[in-house]
């Protein structure tokens, strides 16, 4: 039952915002442009296709192929959405989306028949998110111009360069598998440690026989982002080249034998389930490059002209502003000045 509320509340609230995509503009346009109540009515309740699913003071107001429409803005508006909706029943996603629209309809009426829209202040505000949604627009259609597309190698090349740095590609960060003691004293530490190189039953046995085993640490996987231990600890651990092995570690006067057993390396998301992604991750990045270098050519075309000298601040506007902030810095030696 709660997952059901859940699903409702998922789609409720992704579909209270479905008349603010980006094939409604026409209508913000009309409103805008001042269109009267009763054109927009007559747009909204023109003849329509499909079973009628709802109506609305006798006249159709949502239908099958109207639904049909608003589920396909709402998917290409948020394609993230398409993998929550494959786990649902459609006939349920469906009465959820049609739910959600029947509150936008009812709302449009209320605002309508309240002659809402033609205050002053809703048709400034519509008149601001106009031209938010234009100025969007055109910088969509103009960086679009242009085909942009990386080829598969490229991709491939970035994955493998960059996998260790892009955030949440690391399924596992891998690293040394260590355990270790740790000694006060550096000989002691060191003859520990000749004894587990050569001993039958190695660091463990020697560790047994000392009656050292309580005092054993075990680090687990020790890598670059390891945290919890000693950062200096942490990075001679990370160096050591040859595993298995036993080391001698000289950590701020203290000394700690490790004992090095087993290196992983760091496992990632498959290239191919990622490759996708990062296309157009690059892709898109290709286009911003694009579009800069064409912005700055389009300049010289528009003869832009800026006037930079307003944004310079006087020279001594500046001393002013900065005695004004530290009125006692004029008392202090040229030394303490520079601190300051």
């Amino acid at each position: 039952m709660k997952n059901v509320t859940h699903k409702k509340f998922l789609i409720g609230g992704v579909v209270a915002t479905i008349s603010f995509l980006p094939g409604c503009t026409d209508m913000f346009k009309g409103s805008i442009n001042q269109a009267s109540t009763e054109n927009t009515r007559a747009q909204e309740n023109a003849p329509m296709t499909g079973e009628v699913l709802v109506t609305m003071k006798g006249v159709p107001a949502i239908t099958a192929d109207s639904l049909e429409k608003e589920k396909e803005k709402l998917l290409k508006a948020n394609p993230q959405l398409k993998q929550a909706f494959a786990f649902m029943d459609s006939k349920e996603l469906d009465r959820n989306i049609l739910e959600g629209l029947i509150h936008q309809k009812i709302v449009d009426e209320y605002v309508a028949s309240n002659k809402i829209n033609q205050s002053a202040a809703y048709q400034a505000e519509l008149r601001d998110l106009y031209e938010s949604m234009e100025r969007m627009l055109n910088s969509k259609y103009f960086s679009e111009r242009k085909s942009v597309n990386v080829p598969e190698s490229d991709v491939k090349a970035f994955y493998e360069e960059n996998k260790d740095k892009i955030q949440g590609l690391a399924i596992s960060q891998g690293g040394i598998a260590t355990t270790g003691i740790e000694f006060a004293d550096g000989a002691a530490a060191r003859a520990f440690a000749a004894r587990a190189k050569t001993a039958p039953g190695g660091f463990k046995k020697v560790a047994q026989d000392d009656g050292l085993t309580p005092k054993i640490k075990d680090f687990k996987l020790v890598n670059s982002q390891s945290i919890g231990l000693d950062e200096q600890l942490r990075d001679k651990i990370v160096a050591i080249k040859t595993v298995p092995s036993v080391e001698v570690l000289d950590i701020n006067g203290t000394f700690w034998v490790v004992n090095a057993t087993a290196k992983e390396a760091p496992k990632y998301i498959p290239y191919e389930q990622i490759k996708d992604r990062l296309k157009e991750q690059l892709e898109q990045n290709k286009r911003v490059e694009i579009f800069g270098k064409e912005i700055e050519g389009l300049k010289k075309e528009y003869d832009v002209q800026v006037n930079d000298d307003y944004f310079k601040q006087d020279a001594q506007t500046a001393a002013n502003s900065q005695a004004f902030a530290n009125p006692a810095a004029d008392q202090m030696p040229a030394k303490e000045q520079r601190l300051a």
